[in-house]
């Protein structure tokens, strides 16, 4: 039976897409130019306010008949961007208030979508800081709930996919792979009363080969499915004991083998 051995988890503390591209890059004849109160022109470069015919209003710089430069875009349905734009979609930093959700996000831009560095703050007070592509959450961020968990590492359209570490608000912590927003691969979960459990997950729960220390000492190192004891294992009670065998819903299937019992006592 092959041992594991335990790691120590230093345990670190640690939507769908908002973002709403302009409809068109460049002011059509339709909108109605309300620059009275300020309009300064250089060869190709005006400053104007554009209100369109569905309610938008765009104030800001145009060069070209496009979006450039600094200005503020405010949609009918009550979201806003304020920030930059080049040729005539958002671009490098600004600010977007999305009305629906009443979220709010701050950082860089690239061809009118969330991409570089940002912080989205959410209406319940969640927020997520790190790294965004294409709109989505994509790369190294931390995600802190109001709850009090907090996540550490790795995204990829929006959800947690690659190593990372979670700190539960009960104090629970769990270091290791995600796939797709769910605990897959190799990991440690350290439970808040010292029981850890160290080996492979599916889908968030223990399947495969695993270890697991429970609180009081006992030691369990085998096959687990769907979270429980289940195929072939040793378990060790607290006072030494030594039940192998099969097992089934964390229930040993067979009488303990002499055999393994004789080569674990050594």
């Amino acid at each position: 039976m092959k041992k594991y051995n335990l790691l120590l988890c230093a345990c670190l503390m640690t939507g769908s897409s908002f973002a709403q591209n302009l409809k068109t890059a460049s002011p059509q004849p339709r909108t109605v130019d309300k620059s009275l109160k300020k309009k300064k022109e250089t060869k190709e470069e005006t400053y104007t306010v554009h209100e369109y015919a569905n309610g938008d209003v765009y104030e800001g710089m145009l060069q070209d008949g496009k979006f450039e430069g600094y200005g503020i875009y405010r949609w009918a349905d009550g979201n806003v961007y304020q920030g930059y734009f080049h040729d005539g979609l958002q671009e490098r930093e600004g600010t977007a208030f999305y009305q629906e959700k009443r979220n709010e996000y701050k950082g860089d831009w690239h061809l009118g979508m969330r991409h570089g560095k940002g912080v989205l703050y959410m209406a319940n007070g969640d927020t997520y800081e790190g790294d965004w592509a294409n709109d989505q959450r994509t790369g190294f961020g931390v995600y802190r709930s109001t709850t009090g968990d907090v996540y550490m590492g790795q995204w990829q359209n929006n959800l947690r996919h690659g190593q990372g570490t979670y700190k539960y608000a009960n104090g629970d912590v769990y270091i290791g792979q995600w796939v797709n927003g769910e605990k897959e691969g190799y990991g440690c979960y350290r439970y808040a009363n010292g029981a850890i459990y160290e080996g492979t997950f599916v889908l968030s729960e223990f399947e495969g080969e695993g270890t697991y220390l429970y609180a009081d000492g006992a030691l369990y190192m085998g096959q687990f499915h769907h979270g429980t004891r289940q195929g072939y294992g040793v378990y060790r009670t607290a006072n030494g004991q030594v039940l192998s065998g099969n097992w089934m819903n964390n229930c040993l299937d067979e009488k303990p083998s002499k055999k393994h019992q004789k080569r674990l006592q050594g």
